[in-house]
């Protein structure tokens, strides 16, 4: 293997050893342009050639629920790992759009063209016509350019050659304008541009894409960013937890981070909340309950998190209370347009804590939990195996645990895992 190669693989090896978890997922947000009074809405089609195809894709994205989750790459040595919002109500089909034929039977009615191209006067009239609250028109346009390249083969013997290539570039830029028609006024505009290009050499030249073929991938990406412009969308967040190193709640940090790994948020929120009463001043139990609470969209919470583990250690953590101010804020124009993201609540419970044993066998075995801590002791259950309890204390050979119903019982050593 190539040197330098391996000890790039034994420096990531040793990066990720070092790393807690980490967790990438999509949480909602609010876009620039921000329509708080707008609920249903009509597309004209964009002046300009394709333009009929970007308005066809424009609507596509207006009409998801879940615009811009898209796999995630897994990393050098794993494949695409699909990509998951977890916050509750979260979505981003916010208006309703009117259908085509609706607008062309209005057009056609007003002797108006459907090309985009009208002013704001006709836009407002077509609109109460429709029974809308906003219009949008605009125009789209390309251009290609061709370039000649030159690239190095070798034959099986070494021998090196030029291949002639060719490199196909089409760049595509839309314009918008969101016309409402209550007021007759714009309320948003957009510009934004798309790039894709095509290379090939030798003979496989001839196969290039045409420039309109490559454009329609710029006018789905056109469509994307337009959508995004003035409707919420998913956007990809990478949340690194720290691990807790106090001696003390070592064992309980590792479980949580495994629970934070099988996206079980419930049980390692759980475990920090435990810790951060057992220890008001574990910096990094707050901080990790500040990323969870802002995984599920739960900001306020997210943000009274960041601001004690800031406290306590204002270095490490004071960048993220002003982010958690701008999630509470984007939060309040979510919900001004619509969208609720639903409270999710992690309970708190001492319990967390405890110590935890799982009993051997499986679920149809029955073992007897003892009175006290003697074989020949009263049984108070029979209890199944491959169960998880929880340890109130430990007494030589035998575990005190927690059964169904407030009771507790000892089982021996002997039948735990």
């Amino acid at each position: 293997m190539n040197r330098i190669l391996y000890l790039s693989i034994l420096l990531l090896l040793s990066y990720n050893a070092l790393k807690a978890q980490t967790v990438e997922c999509f949480v909602l947000t609010a876009p620039e342009t921000r329509l708080t009074e707008i609920k249903r809405l009509s597309v004209l089609d964009f002046s300009g050639e394709k333009g009929r195809q970007l308005t066809d894709y424009l609507i596509v994205e207006l009409m998801k629920t879940d615009r811009g989750i898209k796999s995630i790459s897994g990393g050098l040595f794993s494949a695409a790992k699909e990509g998951k919002t977890f916050q509750k109500g979260a979505r981003t089909n916010l208006y309703s759009v009117v259908e085509r034929d609706q607008i062309d039977k209005v057009l056609k009615e007003q002797n108006f063209s459907n090309s985009g191209i009208v002013d704001d006067a006709q836009a407002t009239q077509i609109g109460k016509v429709l029974g809308i609250d906003a219009i949008i028109s605009g125009s789209v346009s390309y251009t290609s350019k061709d370039e000649q390249s030159e690239t190095t083969t070798y034959d099986l013997s070494g021998k090196a050659s030029s291949v002639p290539c060719l490199k196909r570039t089409v760049t595509a830029e839309a314009r918008i304008r969101i016309i409402s028609v209550t007021t007759g006024l714009v309320i948003g505009v957009c510009s934004p541009k798309a790039e894709f290009y095509e290379r090939k050499c030798g003979s496989e030249r001839s196969g290039i894409q045409s420039a309109a073929a490559i454009a329609n991938a710029c006018y789905q990406d056109l469509a994307f960013k337009l959508a995004n412009s003035f409707s919420p969308y998913f956007k990809n967040v990478k949340f690194e937890f720290e691990k807790i190193k106090t001696k003390e709640f070592k064992d309980k940090s590792k479980l949580a981070l495994d629970y934070i790994e099988s996206s079980d948020f419930d049980k390692a929120a759980n475990i920090y909340k435990a810790i951060l009463e057992a220890d008001p001043y574990t910096a990094a139990a707050a901080y990790n309950l500040g990323c969870l609470n802002t995984i599920v969209g739960n900001y306020d919470e997210a943000y009274q998190y960041y601001k004690t583990a800031a406290e306590i250690d204002e270095a490490a953590f004071g960048q993220y209370v002003k982010k958690a101010e701008a999630q509470v804020e984007m939060n309040k124009i979510l919900q001004a347009m619509g969208i609720s993201i639903e409270k999710q609540g992690f309970e708190s419970t001492t319990a967390a804590l405890a110590d935890k044993i799982k009993t051997r066998g499986n679920k149809s075995d029955r073992f007897d939990a003892r009175e006290k801590p003697d074989g020949s002791s009263a049984s108070v259950a029979r209890i199944p195996g491959d169960t998880e309890f929880t340890v109130i204390k430990r007494d030589g050979d035998w575990y005190l645990i927690k059964l169904l119903g407030g009771k507790q019982g000892y089982i021996n050593q002997t039948f735990v895992k």
